[in-house]
């Protein structure tokens, strides 16, 4: 029970965000434009949601939004680059609503 405990304290949570974030990247600039892998980025900020630290998602939202926008520069081509700005800013816009939601209901 105390290994829990210790899982689910803030430093861990925010650890384990940042490896899930940093593994959504390698995976985004591996994969074609056009393919929805930046959808996982909701995992990072669904975890930074349960750390106590009110900072924590605007961080992670800041964190993913670069990361978003280096995944379309370094990503390989697949679709047009008008289809895949607009998927990618039609998600950035949703993920920062979701975030200001997080912020509002967050404990």
């Amino acid at each position: 029970m105390q290994k829990l405990r210790a899982l689910a304290s803030d430093h861990y949570i925010l650890i384990i965000a940042a490896l899930v974030l940093i593994a959504v990247y390698l995976i985004d600039t591996i994969t074609p434009l056009g393919e929805p892998v930046w959808v996982l980025y909701f995992i990072p900020l669904t975890l930074s949601y349960w750390s106590r630290w009110r900072y924590a998602i605007p961080t992670i939202c800041i964190v993913t939004l670069l990361f978003i926008s280096a995944g379309f520069i370094f990503s390989p081509p697949g679709v047009s680059m008008s289809e895949a700005f607009f998927n990618r800013l039609f998600f950035s816009v949703i993920f920062i609503g979701y975030s200001i939601i997080f912020m509002m209901i967050h404990p």
